[in-house]
């Protein structure tokens, strides 16, 4: 007599894809999916609406400093050695970066092989997360049903960490849609657009940010403060107020009365300190004699950008100062792309970055961590880039907000 095991497998309902929050999302997989991640977290669920799928379902595994070899492994193979991080293919840095305790790596274990990773990094300062570097070796593409490594990862992230992280934030590719399909099913919304921004298989592509907010983050941690916006600002603002219903903001056209007699004399002391690193990264920070004022951003000669701007100023003149400062630095170096997050209640910042040619392309609320450390300002993304958009895939939200601020495709 021949008899049939049905294996049945918890189901993820509709109604929860697409979540508001993160509290939303979890509660979705709560009593489904084991945190045990250490020893191997299996993916044992399926999704209403979904048609079961005969792909594999890897095992999750956080990765342990043995495992440094096989992560920059994956990344050489997936980027054929043309990744623009080198330091995701140096055995001795992912070692390094397995030990501290704010960084994580997720193995996609198909068997004892390594499929793929992913990995998130922590900074408990700012309560904040990030999620990237999701990799997958060609050979199990179509293979590994990578919709559900993305949940489970997402599920092992945010639970493992929510209560040291009120909001998550990642960059999407756009050469193709699909990695932006599976984060918006798990609630991550686009909120910038940063166009030209990267080069991969040597070819300059766009990235999106996108974000997702603990269920009280914006009620508790967002300042009370009502944003200060220039007209350039206004449609990245609105578009981020239909998601997140922001409330009230006020449109200015500031009149800049610059003391020129200073900005002469502050030109005269700027100082400019570079340090490169091994893997060929530039830190650069400006700095004015005799002020603790200063200018600081990442130089990644392999895609020629800048990014991760932080900058302190005592005035008006001295933030046009570091900005003139910034651009030469932009020309010598054959920028093709930079971004600067700044205050969203500062708008003669804005309109300064504005007259530099800088252009506003989100609107990131509760993202800047005040002075006290108590409350988040409302930043908008200010970027530069050079060239034609020639190529961008975007699902209709990014569609949206690029379409707002004004972009094309050449």
């Amino acid at each position: 007599m021949i008899t049939q095991e049905i294996l049945t497998c918890p189901i993820i309902p509709r109604e929860y894809l697409y979540p508001k929050s993160i509290e939303a999302f979890l509660e979705a997989f709560e009593g489904i999916l084991d945190l045990d991640i250490e020893n191997g977290m299996e993916l044992d669920f399926l999704i209403e609406g979904r048609e079961a799928s005969t792909k594999i379902s890897p095992v999750l595994k956080l990765a342990r400093t043995e495992d440094a070899k096989d992560l920059a492994d994956i990344c050489k193979k997936v980027y054929e050695n043309s990744y623009p991080y080198r330091e995701m293919e140096d055995e001795k840095v992912i070692k390094k970066l397995i030990k501290d305790p704010n960084h994580h790596f997720i193995l996609f274990k198909v068997g004892e092989y390594s499929a793929g990773c992913f990995r998130c990094v922590i900074d408990p300062k700012e309560k904040k997360g990030y999620m990237g570097g999701f990799m997958l070796r060609k050979q199990f593409h179509g293979v590994v049903d990578v919709i559900k490594v993305i949940m489970g990862s997402y599920y092992w992230m945010w639970s493992t960490f929510k209560d040291e992280v009120v909001m998550w934030h990642c960059e999407n590719r756009t050469a193709h849609a699909a990695l932006q399909h599976m984060t918006a099913l798990c609630g991550i919304d686009t909120v910038a657009i940063f166009p030209n921004k990267d080069i991969f298989y040597g070819s300059v592509e766009s990235d999106v940010m996108g974000l997702i907010f603990n269920e009280q983050t914006l009620n508790n941690y967002r300042t009370k403060k009502v944003p200060a916006l220039i007209e350039n600002a206004l449609e990245p603002f609105l578009f981020a107020d239909n998601l997140y219903q922001l409330g009230f903001f006020q449109l200015v056209s500031p009149h800049l009365e610059l003391d020129q007699q200073k900005i002469t004399e502050l030109r005269s002391k700027v100082k400019r300190k570079v340090s490169k690193d091994k893997h060929g990264y530039e830190h650069f920070c400006l700095t004015l004699q005799g002020s603790k004022s200063y200018f600081s951003f990442l130089h990644t000669p392999s895609v020629k950008n800048y990014e991760k701007v932080k900058y302190h100023m005592d005035s008006l003149e001295e933030f046009q100062v570091f900005i003139e400062e910034f651009k030469k630095c932009m020309v010598e170096q054959d920028i093709r792309y930079c971004e600067i997050f700044t205050s969203a209640h500062e708008p003669q910042n804005q309109q300064i970055l504005y007259d530099f040619g800088f252009r506003a392309r989100g609107y990131v609320p509760c993202w800047q961590l005040d002075e006290n450390e108590q409350y988040y300002d409302d930043s908008v993304v200010f970027n530069y880039y050079d060239g034609e958009i020639e190529r961008i895939e975007l699902l209709d939200q990014g569609k949206e907000l690029f379409s707002m601020v004004g972009l094309k495709v050449a």
